[in-house]
Formats: structure tokens, C-alpha cells, sequence
């Protein structure tokens, strides 16, 4: 049986031991509340020995007895709300793959074992609207810990907890209405952030740091560089997974976060220590190849396939659709194994380890300081210079390869600008925004021509390799075809691309 997966919306109450339960159906909105089912669960809690995922906000827990027997594991998804995925019971020694792989970026590939065994009592009533449907389900808990981080020890308390069952849209409305009545009624909302937290007491470890106001121009200019690179890490943390499981477009995905990192800290490196900065920009590249060969292969395959479908069928000789998908199955094949070697290797962990230690106590140098406003319009603007300055080289340059890579060299100082403008938006407001956009379409009709240049340079070698004439034939063809559009690619830059070096931002 697989894992699935569902989005967990609920609100904890502290209550006492002597303290009687509230009138449940008191409650407006509440016409029936079912009868009592008592269950006796008994949860084993894993991290690490440093707490990885707690400090995270995140819980993998083995628990036996009552309705949802099994493997939990719980990501914050938004303020109050936790995604959770749930697989089959299995053995305690033994924890689902599926729910490893998405923990292995936060662990960084550290063991997991036991840290807590919570014994639960729990009286849970089902709340039924006046039509007869299930609104939700209050809980009352009595519970015993054993904890074993920071030598083993002993705790118990009572708590309650209301677990929305309605998935219609309405939740937070209807969550608000009926806390805030349970409330009236006598229930105290509680400050616990989780029942583990609870068990582990002063041993539980702090939050990570709050996420950085920005709004301000008048803040120092890392405050929202940082801000933007703790984003793009927990995105990068959530697509490790997403790779690890080979979901549709996670590579891609993965590079792109990997790019926009390094891209704005090379844009703002200013603000910090040049050598710190300098070590994770080489990494960050190397990730990056590693993930681009599959990528690329994955884009050239598709882009030559569909070449190929839209020839006329008299222009498609010999046995060109298989010798192409047959090549590009085998240079996938290989690029996928290597990220899979590279994701597992403690190379990989280090460098999540460096940028996270990276963010959270960054080596300020002392432009970083400074007002952000008027510090990094200045950076952005220098993005702006580069870029013009790098499409009058490609506009100067002749026909051919040397054209071709002036114009992805104008490609990447635009990705650069778009990041730069990105990171800083909180600050620069709908100015960035444009800053951004008119990057993004520069980069948007140059990655097409980088497309079709990469297409050409494989379609030569391809022609060049084949015993087959008639193959070579139709792929000399299809390098024409892309010849054209790369033409049709450059004129379209040059008639659209002025905006992007051309706008400034004002600090």
C-alpha cells in the first residue's frame, strides 16, 4: 500500500486534569455530537540526534492503536495547517522509503532513531452539522512521554485538540467559529507547538529565525537578499524529494532553485564575505551540471522529437525516430543515475548544511549594512549596465557559434537581472516587479535560441555519426529548420529586448 497524503487542519486546547469537558453541543453549527470512542495510542517519535526536523516543525512517528494506525509524517504547510503522509504500519526498525526520501534534505542523510514514546488516552466525539455532516472531531487527550534525548525522563498532561473534517473550502471560517466557541465555552488555546514538543520540554530546540521584514528601504541591505534566499532553500529542501521520487518536471524544478540561488548571490555578493559566498557559488554550479545534463537531454529529446513529428512523413528516412529515442533513453538513463549518486552523497549534504548556516548567520560584510534601498538599486542597476553591455557584443558578433553563445551569455546576464530584481521586490515594490518581468521575457526568447543552438551542435554530430545516409539526410533537414528558428528568435529579442536594459530602479 502506498502513502498518501492530506492536509491537516487543527487546534489544541490545554486543559487541566480535573477540568470537565465543554458542552460540545452548545456550539452553533453543531446539531449532533456522536458518542464517545475511547482509543489507547501509543506513537514512537524519530530525528536525529540534533533535532533536524523538529527544528523544522516537522514529526515522523510510528503509532499503533485507534482508526489511523501507521507512519506519519507531518510538514508545516501554512499558519495552523500541516501537511501530513500516512503509510501502512510496517516494523518500528524500519521506516517507509517514501517517507525517508522526504526527510533526507532536512537530515542531511543523518540517522534517524528514536527520541520519544508518547502513550496517549483518547475520548474523541464527532461534531455533525443540522444536515447529519461531519463538521469535525474534538479529542480529548491524557498523555504519558518518555523522552530519551538529554537522558531519559518521564512527563504527563492533558490536552484537547478540534480537527477540522471539512474539505469544501470553508475550513478556516469554520475552524475560527468553532475555536473561538470552544473558547466561550471554557477551553484555553494552548501555546503547545506539538504533543513531541511537550515530551521534550527544555531539550526541544529553538525555532529558526522568524523570516526578516523587509518592507522597509530604510532596513539593512541583506535583510531582504535573505529574506528571498530562506524562501528559495525551504523550496529547494521540498524538491529534493520531489526529485528523489522521480516526479514529472522535479529536476527541472530543482535546477531552476539551484540557478536562482546562485544567481542572486553572486548579484549581491557585495554584502557579504566574498570567500564564503565564492565556496557556495562553485558548489552550487556543480550541483547545477549535474542536474542540467539530465535536463538537457530531457529538453533536446523533446524538442527534436517534436521536429520530427511535424516533418512531412516523405522527409523522414530510415530509422531516425528510434536511433534518437534509443540515444537520448541512454544519455537520460546515465544523467538520472548520477543525480541520484550525487543527492545521496555527503558532498550534497554539506553544501545544504553551508547554505542554511549560510542564511541564518550570514558573514555580513559591511555594504550589507547599509540601506537597502539605495545598496541594492545600485546592484541592480549594475545588472542592467551588464546586460546591455553584453547585447552589444552579441549584436557585433558574426554569424555562427561565436553569435550563438554571445546571445546566451545576453540570456544569462538576464536571468541575473530577473533574480537580482526578484530578491529585493519587498523593497523596490512594483519597480522591481517590471525590472523582473521584462528580464524574464529576455531570458524566455533567448532560451529558445540557446535551444535551438544546442539542438543544432547534437544534430551535426548525429548526422556525422550515422551509417544510415537517408538518417543523416532527414536530421540535415531538421539542423536547417533550426537555423530558422534561431533567426526568427534573434529578431524577435531584438525587436522586444530593449525594455529589459533600458529600465533602472530608483533607490
Amino acid at each position: 500500500m502506498a502513502a498518501s497524503s492530506n492536509i491537516e487542519t487543527e487546534r489544541k486546547f490545554d486543559a487541566d486534569d480535573s477540568s470537565p469537558l465543554p458542552d460540545l453541543g452548545s456550539i452553533d453549527g453543531v446539531g449532533r455530537v456522536g458518542e464517545p470512542a475511547v482509543h489507547h495510542l501509543e506513537a514512537v517519535y524519530f530525528d536525529t540526534s540534533q533535532l533536524a526536523l523538529a527544528a523544522r516543525g516537522i514529526t515522523l512517528r510510528r503509532r499503533t492503536g485507534g482508526t489511523d494506525a501507521g507512519w506519519h509524517l507531518k510538514l508545516p504547510h501554512s499558519p495552523g495547517n500541516r501537511t501530513e503522509i500516512q503509510a501502512p504500519l510496517g516494523s518500528v526498525d524500519a521506516i517507509p522509503d517514501e517517507l525517508l526520501e522526504r526527510v533526507l534534505a532536512y537530515t542531511c542523510g543523518r540517522p534517524l532513531a528514536p527520541v520519544a514514546t508518547l502513550s496517549t488516552e483518547r475520548t474523541s466525539f464527532a461534531l455533525y452539522g443540522e444536515g447529519g455532516e461531519r463538521l469535525a472531531d474534538f479529542v480529548d487527550d491524557q498523555v504519558r512521554a518518555h523522552v530519551v534525548v538529554d537522558g531519559p525522563r518521564e512527563s504527563k498532561w492533558r490536552e484537547w485538540e478540534l480537527e477540522l473534517a471539512a474539505t469544501d473550502g470553508q475550513e478556516s471560517a469554520l475552524q475560527e467559529a468553532l475555536a473561538g466557541q470552544l473558547a466561550d465555552v471554557g477551553a484555553k488555546p494552548s501555546t503547545r507547538v506539538s504533543k513531541l514538543a511537550t515530551a521534550l520540554g527544555d531539550s526541544w530546540p529553538a525555532p529558526r529565525e522568524a523570516a526578516r521584514k523587509s518592507s522597509s528601504g530604510k532596513a539593512p541591505a541583506v535583510t531582504p537578499v535573505l529574506e528571498y534566499l530562506d524562501a528559495q532553500m525551504a523550496e529547494l529542501l521540498l524538491q529534493d524529494a520531489h526529485v528523489r521520487q522521480d516526479r514529472d518536471d522535479a529536476v527541472h524544478q530543482m535546477r531552476s532553485l539551484i540557478r536562482r540561488i546562485r544567481s542572486v548571490l553572486h548579484s549581491y555578493r557585495k554584502l557579504f564575505d566574498p570567500e564564503a559566498v565564492d565556496g557556495l557559488e562553485s558548489e552550487l554550479k556543480s550541483l547545477a551540471e549535474t542536474l542540467g545534463r539530465y535536463r538537457d537531454t530531457e529538453v533536446l529529446h523533446e524538442r527534436l522529437r517534436l521536429a520530427l513529428d511535424e516533418l512531412p512523413p516523405k522527409l523522414v528516412l530510415g530509422p531516425v525516430q528510434d536511433e534518437l529515442d534509443q540515444l537520448m533513453q541512454v544519455r537520460a538513463d546515465t544523467a538520472l543515475s548520477a543525480i541520484r549518486e550525487r543527492l545521496d552523497s555527503p558532498r550534497y549534504y554539506r553544501l545544504l548544511e553551508h547554505l542554511e548556516a549560510f542564511i541564518q548567520a550570514p558573514p555580513v560584510a559591511p555594504k550589507g549594512s547599509r540601506p537597502a534601498g539605495k545598496t541594492t538599486a545600485k546592484l541592480v542597476n549594475k545588472a542592467a549596465q551588464r546586460l546591455g553591455k553584453r547585447h552589444d557584443a552579441a549584436v557585433g558578433s558574426a554569424v555562427g557559434p561565436q553569435r550563438d553563445k554571445a546571445f546566451h551569455e545576453v540570456r544569462k546576464a538576464a536571468k541575473k537581472l530577473r533574480f537580482a530584481a526578484a530578491a529585493v521586490a519587498s523593497v523596490h515594490g512594483k519597480r522591481a516587479g517590471k525590472v523582473e518581468d521584462a528580464a524574464h521575457k529576455v531570458q524566455s526568447i533567448l532560451g529558445e535560441h540557446q535551444d535551438s543552438a544546442m539542438a543544432r551542435e547534437e544534430l551535426l554530430k548525429l548526422g556525422s555519426a550515422s551509417d544510415v545516409g537517408s538518417v543523416a539526410f532527414t536530421y540535415g533537414v531538421l539542423h536547417a529548420l533550426e537555423r530558422n528558428a534561431a533567426d526568427a528568435t534573434e529578431q524577435l529579442y531584438l525587436q522586444s529586448g530593449k525594455k529589459a536594459r533600458k529600465l533602472r530602479l530608483k533607490p
